[in-house]
C-alpha cells in the first residue's frame, strides 16, 4: 500500500494546493441570524422551487407564514421555536426575545426605529397575527404584522 501523499503525487496534484484547495471548500457558511415577523428564523423558511409555496418549518411544529420578513437579527436562533397564541406577548417573536433575554443574548432590530406597519408612525410597536380580513387573531396565520396599540384597537 503507498502512501496518500505517494497516491496524490501519482496523479499529479501537489498536496500544498489540495490542503488550499480543501480549506476554501469546508469553510463554514455564514450563519443566518435573522429572525421573521412571524417569530422564527428566517433560515427555516423555504420555498419550493416548482410550486412555488413558502412554508415555515421552524420545527416538528408547523407554522401558516408564507411571506417571510426580516425584522430582528439575534446572536442565538434557536430560542425562536416557540408557538404564537395571539397578539402581543402570546406571540412568537415576544416568547423568543424573553427566552433570549432569559439566555441573556443580544438582538438587534434590522429596522431602526420601528413603525407600525399600518399607520407608519413611529411607536411602540407589538406583534400580531392577522386573519385574512385584517383581523387580529388568536392564534398563528399566515400574515403577521408589528402594529401600534392604536392599530390593534382599530381592528380588533
Amino acid at each position: 500500500m503507498t502512501s496518500a501523499k505517494d497516491a496524490l503525487s501519482s496523479m499529479g496534484i501537489d498536496l500544498s494546493e489540495a490542503i488550499e484547495a480543501d480549506k476554501k471548500l469546508t469553510k463554514k457558511p455564514k450563519r443566518d441570524n435573522r429572525i421573521c415577523v412571524c417569530g422564527h428564523a428566517v433560515a427555516r423558511h423555504k420555498t419550493d422551487e416548482f410550486s412555488g409555496i413558502t412554508e415555515c418549518k421552524p420545527s416538528r411544529m408547523y407554522c401558516p407564514c408564507d411571506t417571510p420578513r426580516a425584522v430582528l437579527e439575534a446572536e442565538d436562533i434557536r430560542v425562536f421555536l416557540r408557538q404564537t397564541w395571539g397578539p402581543k406577548a402570546q406571540h412568537a417573536l415576544i416568547r423568543g426575545l424573553v427566552a433570549l433575554a432569559e439566555a441573556d443574548k443580544e438582538a438587534k432590530w434590522i429596522d431602526d426605529p420601528l413603525l407600525c406597519d399600518k399607520c407608519q408612525t413611529k411607536a411602540s410597536v407589538y406583534p400580531v397575527p392577522l386573519t385574512s380580513s385584517n383581523k387580529i387573531a388568536e392564534e398563528a396565520t399566515s400574515r403577521n404584522a408589528l402594529l401600534c396599540d392604536n392599530c390593534i384597537e382599530e381592528l380588533r
